[in-house]
């Protein structure tokens, strides 16, 4: 018994899986790159953004401020007090200094003594690490300022700056949501396939216990012809090789039963006589002697046609071909039965088309289909009628044509005409229709020269046996 290393990581329906899981597992992962890289870089662009924009706000609201006021002292209450409220609003940490560097207003002023500095609990930059951005008037610099991103508490708030939808944490929840998105995908994905695969797969597995079952030897075996196209099919393909191992069998049976009731007739006459001549109840006359050597011959033409007949249909038959002029062999196979044919007052005629050129053939055994296909023709063919063979040119083949005027053939039994051990006229016996093989090795041996052959019949008119034989192989 073959280990075909069964189980569930070697089925086809795993690997359909699995080979799902990854493609999908590929693509989720590019997607999820993709979508990383894009969303990384529109979040940086969009805080430089955002930051050049806050700091031209508070550039030009100071610049204002100072134009309005002229001086910083006048004006530092008001603008203490605009930043403390501007502050928590916009998110961001805002110091104001004079052209001296002395600082003059902070957004976070109520925090207490260095806290600010500091930048919250986070550590952050301090001041002297802060980029400061010049204050101008006049084409004087007047002073200047810093923004920054604190992380400490709003007393107006009461909550972080900065603790809102920020762009990177919208790209971290991106990030995480295609990631449950392709897990969630993945896992649909896997069962989908799984369940489809199982559907698609049921005509396989029902097609590989039916070829298990064949195998057994239950030729009657079929498999259904459903699922999708290839394997519809596959199946229909496998129903045609049933039905020829199945047709084949039957054949091979009726062969064995043929042979061996073709074997028993003259073995029994021959038994049956050479009994009778051992309890003297027959003499050994030369009549007698004359009957059982014609038995014996008869069993010796079964038994060489049968050897024949086998090694055709193995390939196993050596051609042994040399150029023949076909007027000749037809000449020669027309005289052969000539005898027969006036004893039976049947006219034979012979028409061959002049100059028919030279062919390769294995004269002996083609004459022996010429044989055949006249002492049929003859058989079959009552007094007063008449038999011709001719031979002409077609195309690139030469038709040798072999036709009777006798009873004929009907259309029932004319697709079995050339089975073995088949007689039409079940009502002749073997000693004038003989055993139902000469039809059947005239063809094996016909198509062993690469050539048809082919009957036209009908009943009370004839027949005609057209043999086509390649002018070149």
């Amino acid at each position: 018994m073959p280990d075909f290393r069964s189980g569930l990581f070697a089925s086809l329906q795993f690997r359909l899986a699995l080979g799902f899981v990854l493609a999908l597992g590929v693509a989720l992962a590019l997607i999820g790159i993709a979508a990383g890289v894009v969303t990384g870089k529109q979040t940086e662009r969009f805080e430089r953004d955002r930051d050049s924009a806050q700091v031209a706000r508070v550039q030009r609201f100071v610049s204002n401020y100072y134009a309005r006021q002229e001086d910083w002292g006048k004006g530092k209450i008001g603008l203490q007090e605009f930043l403390e409220q501007a502050g928590p609003v916009s998110g961001v940490h805002i110091q104001v200094y004079d052209s001296k560097g002395s600082l003059i207003a902070d957004s976070q002023a109520w925090l207490p003594t260095g806290a600010a500095d500091r930048g919250g609990k986070g550590g952050g930059k301090r001041k002297h690490d802060l980029k400061k951005f010049p204050i101008f008037q006049n084409g004087q610099q007047v002073g200047a300022f810093t923004v920054s991103n604190p992380n400490s508490p709003s007393p107006v708030t009461g909550d972080l700056f900065g603790a809102g939808p920020t762009p990177s944490r919208i790209a971290e929840v991106v990030n995480r949501s295609l990631f449950w998105a392709g897990i969630s995908a993945a896992a649909l994905g896997i069962l989908l396939v799984w369940l489809l695969s199982r559907r698609t797969l049921a005509p396989l597995q029902n097609l590989g216990a039916a070829a298990r079952l064949l195998g057994r030897g239950d030729l009657s075996q079929r498999a259904e012809t459903t699922g999708p196209t290839e394997i519809r099919e596959l199946a229909h393909s496998f129903n045609i090789m049933a039905e020829g191992l199945e047709e084949a069998e039957r054949q091979r049976r009726n062969l064995t039963a043929d042979v061996a009731h073709e074997l028993r007739t003259p073995l029994s006459n021959i038994q049956g006589y050479l009994e009778a001549i051992k309890d003297g109840l027959v003499d050994p006359t030369p009549e007698t002697i004359d009957t059982i050597h014609g038995q014996a011959l008869h069993l010796s033409r079964l038994v060489e046609d049968l050897r024949l007949l086998a090694q055709v249909e193995a390939g196993a038959l050596q051609l042994q071909l040399s150029p023949t002029e076909i007027e000749e062999l037809m000449q020669s196979s027309v005289e052969a039965v000539r005898p027969r044919a006036d004893a039976q007052r049947i006219d034979l005629g012979l028409d061959v088309e002049p100059s028919l050129q030279t062919m390769d053939l294995d004269a002996t055994r083609i004459s022996q289909v010429i044989g055949n296909l006249l002492e049929n023709a003859i058989t079959h063919t009552p007094e007063g009628g008449s038999v011709t063979v001719s031979a002409h040119t077609a195309g690139d083949t030469i038709e040798v044509a072999v036709s009777d005027t006798g009873s004929g053939i009907s259309s029932e039994d004319l697709p079995r005409l050339f089975d073995r051990f088949y007689r039409a006229d079940p009502s002749r016996d073997r000693s004038t229709g003989g055993v139902g093989l000469g039809l059947t090795i005239a063809r094996r041996l016909v198509e062993a020269h690469g050539g048809t052959i082919e009957v036209e019949s009908e009943l009370g008119e004839g027949s005609r046996f057209t043999v086509r034989l390649p002018t070149s192989r």
